[in-house]
């Protein structure tokens, strides 16, 4: 079976940029995947007012569902003209949503797929959390504004938590694939169990894999700085790593790592919790 990759866009008040869709095409055709762009055509709900106001919700409203009608238009049309230059074919998914419920119903597409292809950055924060949390499945994040090449290392942030072991599990077809792996770990930032961290690396090279072990210090850089630098000054070109955070009152209390992978990448991120 084909892996399932899911690339979950928007288009209000925000549309997704271009070069999320060039990357998601060019990580799908390098893994011989298949690529599926989920595009909501917004509904935004009325408004009553009690009193009278001078603002038209009316035409506020028509002029924000036109915005996504149009976004999701432009967005169609360049994935059909980026897949066609690449040979792929990229099925379009829309559908219908009002605004407050197009991350959670992107979360509940994202079920069905094996990895959801997102770009870090603010604006797409609240969507990557739904994502990461909701979905069950993986996230990759991408750099705003940069079109990455081909995934040939494979940087392993490693802390001995389950969330990291998950990631890897989740990464297998990145992994697997890799010509190179690096364990990069912040020997700094909290203990971590060596014996388990030499079976780690004992394991993949044992499964053929020439392996690096990165041990660094994370000295006045936040640990997510520290391990993304590490990665890029040896050429890594996708970052592993686990998501922290659980739910209190609806609202998701994140680990700092998550919180800023989420924020912003220096290099492709898979993310798993």
């Amino acid at each position: 079976m084909k892996p399932q990759f899911h690339l979950p866009l928007s288009t209000y008040p925000d549309p997704s940029s271009f070069t999320i869709v060039d990357n998601a095409i060019d990580l799908a055709r390098q893994h011989g995947a298949d690529l599926v762009a989920s595009i909501p055509k917004v509904r935004v709900p009325p408004i009553h007012q009690p009193f009278p106001t001078a603002i038209d919700f009316d035409k506020w409203r028509a002029e924000g569902e036109g915005y996504s009608l149009r976004s999701g238009s432009s967005l169609k049309e360049h994935i059909s003209s980026a897949a066609s230059q690449t040979g792929m074919e990229v099925r379009i998914h829309s559908f219908e949503a009002q605004d407050a419920s197009v991350h959670d119903m992107l979360s509940e597409i994202s079920r069905v797929h094996d990895l959801s292809i997102v770009e870090a950055s603010e604006i797409t924060r609240n969507l990557s959390e739904a994502l990461l949390f909701g979905s069950g499945r993986p996230l990759v994040l991408y750099p705003v504004s940069n079109v990455c090449g081909r995934v040939d290392t494979v940087a392993i942030a490693w802390d001995g938590s389950a969330a990291a072991a998950r990631a890897i599990s989740s990464a297998r077809l990145f992994i697997d694939r890799a010509i190179k792996v690096q364990v990069v770990s912040v020997t700094d930032d909290k203990p971590i169990d060596e014996g388990n961290r030499a079976l780690l690396i004992a394991g993949l090279e044992h499964s053929g894999l020439t392996v690096e072990d990165v041990r660094i210090h994370a000295r006045a850089d936040t640990p997510a700085a520290a391990i993304q630098s590490a990665a890029l000054e040896r050429n890594a070109d996708i970052l592993v790593a686990g998501g922290f955070g659980h739910s209190r009152f609806r609202e998701f209390i994140l680990g700092g790592v998550t919180r800023e992978l989420l924020a912003k990448c220096e290099l492709p991120v898979l993310l798993a919790h």
